[in-house]
């Protein structure tokens, strides 16, 4: 026994994938049996130990996730967020400049480019004639530059009055649209509830066409039809298709809806009509209310900032940057065609955000007042209160939705 020991210690270590520290190989075919050749502690049962342990590992490993994949479905989801700008993304704004992913940059680039092309004609002009070059002086770009700038901040000002306006009523809608999903399940008859409903959906994506220029196309033919068409039948959508302000025609039917004799219960008696009175009432004036979001909203579609102040803000930003090589060439040399190009897309970018801030509907690129995203929120919500409050999916007609509520016969 102390031999065999003495000559399997003594044996050179081979590595093998199942042995454990404790395995030592023999060194010859006539050595002695090691660790592993031992019938208790062989190959097959080290293996089977392994495995079975791996196996134990991997069904608490699945359990914890199982576990935790509850656990976030029980929770409420969070509402998605527009995107926003933080500290952190400088590196990725220079960058997109630089890539001339900029969209304010393809916007100003043919400005931009005439501006850099006098910058040149101007310093080549200085360095080969400096004799005969039209040196302008400090002093008149020095005092105009005050009054350009207070140009560009009304300028800039008042476009962003208009995109905060848009943000403001298109809160209204939200506000006005949660209050019909919130009286209407209660305030009307089942099914007159649930076609009132369908419309209340519909409202906002309308809406939404009707300000980004889709108002005439066809609903089939726009992006949005999955989020609309399951909510009409073909008698109201022909209807909304005839009209011209899509919107309007839906608030319409909703107005008929509110004033028909199906909008009262049968065998309604005049006290509960007067019970019900204050709830319908609320119901009209939320539509109204809604009427007076959608002109407020074609108030800033239909009509831009005055077409003389741009046209002079643009013109007096052109003779000033034109004449700057006149300026600084002659202090410069060839280095003040790089500070004029810099100079000149700075002051273009200024102009040129509020060119686009002022139609926030149609003008911002991916849609930046979020027109999408307030119709999402209108639509998720009266589907849940609807569901809380009657137990009925709006996507469905309301015949099919009767029909399942009707008992089978034995």
């Amino acid at each position: 026994r102390a031999s065999r020991t003495i000559a399997g210690l003594n044996a050179p270590r081979r590595f093998s994938p199942f042995a454990s520290r404790r395995t030592v190989a023999p060194a010859s075919k006539g050595a002695h049996m090691s660790i592993l050749e031992n019938p208790k502690f062989g190959r097959q049962s080290i293996f089977s130990r392994t495995l079975s342990k791996g196996q134990g590992m991997a069904k608490r490993a699945l359990k914890h996730v199982a576990k935790f994949s509850a656990s976030t479905e029980a929770m409420p989801k969070q509402r998605k967020r527009g995107e926003r700008f933080t500290s952190k993304d400088w590196v990725y704004n220079l960058g997109t400049l630089v890539m001339s992913r900029s969209n304010i940059l393809k916007r100003i680039s043919g400005h931009l480019t005439f501006q850099i092309i006098v910058a040149l004609l101007g310093a080549t002009w200085f360095h080969f004639y400096p004799e005969n070059f039209l040196n302008l002086g400090k002093t008149g770009h020095t005092l105009s530059g005050a009054a350009l700038s207070l140009l560009l901040v009304f300028r800039t000002s008042s476009a962003y009055d208009r995109f905060w306006e848009a943000r403001k009523i298109l809160g209204s809608v939200v506000d006005n649209s949660r209050g019909l999903s919130r009286v209407a399940p209660s305030a009307l008859p089942p099914r007159q509830a649930h076609e009132f409903g369908r419309m209340v959906i519909a409202f906002p994506y309308t809406l939404r066409l009707h300000l980004t220029g889709k108002g005439q196309t066809p609903i089939k033919n726009t992006t949005d039809a999955p989020d609309i068409l399951p909510f009409f039948d073909e008698k109201k959508l022909s209807k909304v298709e005839s009209r011209i302000s899509k919107p309007m025609a839906v608030l319409s039917i909703m107005n008929q809806m509110l004033n028909s004799k199906e909008a009262r219960y049968p065998n309604e008696d005049p006290i509960k009509t007067l019970e019900m009175f204050s709830q319908r009432q609320i119901l009209q004036i939320n539509v109204n209310q809604l009427v007076a979001n959608t002109g407020a909203c074609e108030r800033i579609l239909g009509c831009p900032v005055p077409m003389g102040y741009s046209r002079h803000l643009s013109r007096y930003l052109t003779l000033w940057c034109s004449t700057l090589p006149f300026v600084l060439a002659p202090i410069l040399g060839w280095v003040s065609i790089p500070v004029i190009a810099f100079i000149c897309w700075s002051l273009m970018s200024i102009e040129e955000v509020g060119h686009m801030i002022e139609e926030p509907f149609a003008g911002l690129p991916d849609d930046q007042v979020q027109t999408k995203r307030v119709a999402d929120v209108i639509k998720r919500d009266t589907l849940a209160m609807y569901d809380q409050q009657l137990g009925i999916d709006l996507a469905e007609e309301p015949a099919k939705a009767d029909a399942k509520d009707v008992p089978v016969a034995a």
